[in-house]
């Protein structure tokens, strides 16, 4: 069996690290001859550090789906944002200050306040370089942060709108992910196996990864981003290393 795995708020509870119990719980699926893949947020860089364990051999899925690290270690872009809603992109966050993380194949520039609990997860690793926003032309994928509450809806509308884009909202949250259409961790997967697999996730963005899974378990509380998304997983799993990593024992 394939087993695909969300990172943040999933495998890890602090954004650094993820803990022994559950390392140990996924190396022993594949002794079992089982397949791992990772279908993360982040971007390859960001990814690297905190799965060192896993980074040979293994499918990753990043950016929401917008790039992939192959078993062989290449690296695959599927379709950036267009330039022309990029440039729409970056005239929001001009006239309204916007906060933004804006990722291109492996740099990155950004604007995140010194107390928002991303900037902990981006580029732990210092694998690469911090760039001037206009430099980036055609993004993979572009997250805009702590959008104030009166114009979130705004926002999100302008985007919304722009039908070459996808674009997510974290329910309880002013953030949203921006990548290019048709472009999710399910999508990306199924351009690369067909094989029948188990998902873990915990966020909107891993609906379509956990809806066409064999078996799907949602890790954390949000019962109320469960409703929204009308999505009824097999398993329901408390958010801490020990009750993910049982659940990935109970599997082998």
């Amino acid at each position: 069996m394939l087993y695909v795995f969300d990172v943040d708020g999933t495998l890890s509870f602090n954004g650094t690290e993820i803990n022994e119990m559950i390392i140990e719980s996924i190396k022993k699926l594949e002794q079992y001859s089982n397949q791992i893949a990772f279908a993360s947020a982040r971007p390859i860089r960001d990814l690297l550090p905190i799965i060192p364990a896993f980074t040979d051999n293994h499918l990753l899925i990043d950016g929401n789906g917008s790039i992939v690290q192959m078993k062989n270690n290449t690296i695959d872009v599927m379709n950036p944002i267009s330039a022309n809603s990029t440039l729409l992109i970056k005239q929001l966050i001009s006239k309204y200050n916007l906060n933004y993380l804006v990722d291109d194949r492996w740099n990155y520039a950004s604007k995140v306040k010194a107390n928002t609990p991303i900037i902990k997860q981006i580029d732990p690793g210092k694998l690469a370089k911090r760039v001037p926003l206009n430099t980036i032309t055609n993004p993979i994928k572009i997250i805009l942060l702590n959008i104030p509450d009166r114009i979130k809806n705004f926002v999100a509308n302008v985007l919304t709108d722009k039908k070459d884009l996808s674009v997510v909202e974290h329910t309880g949250e002013n953030d949203i992910d921006i990548t290019s259409v048709g472009i999710n961790k399910y999508s990306t997967l199924r351009k690369y196996t067909s094989d029948k697999y188990c998902a873990f996730g915990n966020d909107s963005n891993d609906l379509e990864l956990l809806a066409h899974a064999e078996k799907s378990i949602w890790v954390g509380g949000k019962n109320k981003e469960l409703k929204k998304l009308n999505l009824n997983p097999d398993i329901i799993c408390r958010a801490n290393n020990f009750d993910v990593a049982n659940v990935i024992n109970n599997l082998i």
